[in-house]
């Protein structure tokens, strides 16, 4: 008899444990932790990161009920690691380095891409319609209009076009601008106070779309590939998938309410979005172009 009673608590106990642990897994963490990767604040100051982060947790917990702690990440192989071992629950990422990240950690998944109208990214430059150039080489020498909070894909498709040429940015061009925003960047090219710039592509369709005329002066020299959107990204059974719809259906909803249209007009955003049928795609085709880095961090 007290072997049958200590083999039912045995038993018990166990069948606790498995209870618990199942519990745990539909519930998941009460704290999510969300990683940041580090181009996202470029140029940014660190007080100005750190201020940032508060509205940005505030909106999180206020739009998907779910407790959130926002933690910088290093760089996309750093970030991709921290999230493959559930040491953060959710990561943001920049599409192309969301794309060398899962080359390393292939389960990691999109749950929300972040948009500015346009699920898909592309970078120009752009030089007067009776510019000789006709690429990136041509413009040795020449000076560059690059707008003050230009976004990665822009830096990215600059630094890549210059490594086309066997030169850097400072050592292609003479001088670098950075005029306010992408519209006066334009102005300048137009008016000749610079040679070409690189811009984003829907930057440039508003510019054609707002003055007809002076974008008639304009002549597209050079196009990225489509870069795909921003990412936040899990690792499947780090989050209940509760946890997962409730994140998901909250950011959705964040450009509804005036602090998340706040935050989405700062960060040049129009909201979060349901990851496009194409996405995988578009991860695929921009390793093509843009192969992640040797010895990234």
């Amino acid at each position: 008899m007290r072997e049958c009673r200590r083999l039912a608590l045995v038993t018990l106990g166990a069948a606790l444990v498995a209870g618990a642990a199942r519990a745990q897994e539909v519930q998941g963490p009460e704290v999510v932790r969300i990683g940041l990767v580090n181009s996202l604040f470029r140029d940014q100051p660190e007080a100005l990161v750190m201020a940032l982060m508060k509205p940005f947790s505030a909106m999180v917990e206020s739009q998907t009920g779910l407790k959130g702690e926002l933690v910088t990440g290093g760089g996309a192989t750093k970030l991709g690691k921290l999230l493959a071992t559930n040491k953060i629950q959710l990561a943001v990422f920049h599409g192309v380095e969301f794309a060398w990240a899962r080359q390393l950690h292939p389960a990691l998944r999109p749950l929300v891409i972040a948009v500015n109208q346009d699920p898909h990214l592309r970078a120009l430059l752009v030089a007067r319609r009776d510019s000789p150039a006709k690429g990136w080489k041509d413009l040795k020498h020449g000076i560059l209009a690059l707008p003050a909070g230009s976004r990665d894909h822009c830096y990215m498709f600059l630094d890549h076009g210059c490594q086309a040429t066997g030169l850097t940015a400072s050592k292609l061009f003479a001088r670098t601008t950075t005029p306010p925003n992408s519209e006066e960047a334009l102005d300048d090219v137009v008016d000749r106070e610079a040679d070409a710039v690189v811009v984003d592509g829907l930057a440039y369709d508003n510019f054609q779309r707002r003055k007809p005329g002076r974008a008639g002066e304009l002549k597209v020299l050079a196009r990225s590939p489509i870069f795909p959107a921003a990412v936040v990204a899990y690792q499947p059974g780090a989050l209940s998938q509760q946890q997962l719809e409730q994140f998901r259906d909250g950011m959705l909803a964040a450009n509804r309410t005036s602090l998340g249209r706040q935050l989405m007009t700062l960060w040049k955003l129009t909201g979060f979005a349901p990851v496009p049928a194409d996405y995988d795609e578009t991860l695929t085709n921009i390793l093509k172009a843009y192969p992640r880095p040797a010895g990234a961090k």
